[in-house]
């Protein structure tokens, strides 16, 4: 009796530690995901799984641990493969990307980035916007984090950091009344407050605020780097304007657009993948842009 007790607890504790790598959340810099610790929570589960296996005599209870696991296991799979947040991406089988030997900083940015790649891709072919400059954007505004939110809280927000203003001016719903270009120290104490609240829940604050919805904030940026090219018919300067609200005297000298391009050739450089010509090509469905 005590061997199937100690069993029996230890198959629990197989299936606790299985909710919680299926419900684990890594907030850090906005990151929403399985944590990176997943693989040990895993080998934890079938360390408990097994050993209390071994604890159970009757074959009858072996198998109903077996099916308790299992059911717990294949929910775990449909939570995480559900399109419920980012329901492009979740859609799309995306491999990984080795980045062991990379530099630290810019292999982080990359890969918050290169969850969505996809997205990316098939915006700068809709604006023929240069392949990664899009992206290198992201990387260097919010370092590919939808959920960022301006360091000196002066209003910007989202993958893109857009003001109230802009980001109203291209039709973006945007939490709040603001509808300044330009610092606004109110608005960024009012996101701060927001992302509190609703303790960076992507799901919750990309309806309230469309400057944190993927799709929509890079479709947006795409449309406004675009305008900014034909105004000044020069990338650096669409850049540099995208970031000072008008070009620089010599803007591929500026610490931003340089910034921006050493992203874009470095995320060339790591993307084998060319999502837009196969979307095209009608291989990827569900594209909702």
């Amino acid at each position: 009796m005590k061997r199937k007790i100690i069993g029996l607890v230890l198959v629990f504790i197989s299936i606790l530690l299985s909710l919680v790598n299926v419900f684990s959340v890594k907030i850090t810099g906005g990151i929403i995901g399985v944590n990176i610790e997943s693989s040990i929570l895993t080998i934890l589960t079938f360390v408990f799984f097994f050993g209390g296996l071994l604890f159970l005599s009757s074959l009858e209870k072996k198998l109903a641990a077996l099916a308790i696991v299992g059911v717990t296991a294949y929910a775990g799979y449909k939570l995480h493969t559900s399109p419920k947040d980012y329901e492009l991406v979740n859609k799309l089988q995306i491999e990984s990307v080795n980045v062991t030997s990379l530099d630290v900083n810019k292999s982080g940015k990359f890969q918050r980035t290169y969850r969505y790649d996809v997205i990316l891709d098939i915006i700068e072919g809709k604006y023929k916007i240069p392949k990664g400059i899009l992206k290198g954007l992201a990387m260097r505004e919010s370092y590919g984090d939808p959920l960022r939110l301006n360091e000196r809280s002066d209003g910007g927000a989202g993958l893109f950091m857009f003001s109230p203003g802009t980001a109203s001016a291209y039709g973006l719903k945007v939490y709040g009344y603001s509808k300044k270009t330009g610092i606004d120290k109110k608005h960024g104490k009012e996101l701060r407050e927001l992302a509190k609240k609703y303790r960076n829940d992507y799901s919750k604050l990309s309806k309230i605020d469309d400057r944190f919805d993927v799709e929509k904030s890079a479709d947006a940026a795409g449309r406004f780097l675009i305008d900014l090219y034909k105004r000044y018919n020069s990338w650096d300067k669409a850049l540099s304007a995208y970031n000072r609200g008008h070009p620089a005297p010599n803007p591929e000298e500026t610490n931003h657009v340089k910034a921006v391009k050493e992203y874009q050739k470095y995320y060339n450089e790591k993307d084998k993948k060319d999502y837009y010509k196969l979307y095209k090509k009608g291989k990827i469905k569900n594209i909702r842009l």
